[in-house]
């Protein structure tokens, strides 16, 4: 064991049943094993519990409990599928600022969580209040999207050109 970092991952529950604010509060410590459990799912997180052991050195039921700990804790979020959004209908990517000058966001907030368009909403630092990612079917579908949102601030709308990196798997343990 010498070398090794020994990583005891807070249960997200207490004796008592009730959930541990804590375990999602602060950053936990992560072993070489658990960032390289993590490396793999974030290309493959349909990959079995075999096949993931092999690939890190573990048994399928020590990799089970490790990913069932950094489920627990926090760490793994969720499993989502890629979807190619063009392929759907949604050729059009565009990032909308947007700068609101009130101080009473709730209706923005509530346009954004009901368009399904729009697939990512950043509250953010410096001019504008929010950053916005949308998809959209058309030019004029965009427009409409813009002119929603505008209804809340000044708008600025940056259409995408292409993507240079999209989804990259984040390796906390080579930085």
């Amino acid at each position: 064991m010498k070398g090794q970092q020994r990583t005891i991952l807070p249960n997200s529950r207490r004796s008592d049943g009730k959930s541990r604010q804590s375990t999602r509060d602060s950053p936990i410590q992560l072993d070489g094993l658990d960032w390289a459990i993590l490396r793999e799912l974030q290309q493959d997180a349909r990959m079995p519990f075999t096949v993931l052991g092999r690939r890190v050195g573990l048994g399928a039921s020590s990799v089970a409990e490790r990913t069932r700990r950094l489920e627990e804790a926090g760490v793994i979020r969720g499993y989502r599928a890629d979807l190619d959004l063009e392929r759907l209908g949604y050729p059009i990517v565009a990032f909308i600022r947007v700068r609101i000058a009130r101080t009473d966001h709730r209706g923005f907030v509530r346009e954004v969580t009901e368009r399904p368009e729009i697939v990512d909403c950043h509250h953010v630092t410096g001019e504008d209040c929010y950053l916005v990612r949308v998809v959209a079917r058309s030019v004029r579908h965009l427009e409409e999207t813009a002119h929603g949102l505008a209804r809340h601030g000044t708008t600025t709308t940056s259409l995408v050109f292409s993507t240079l990196v999209e989804g990259r798997s984040f390796d906390g343990a080579s930085g």
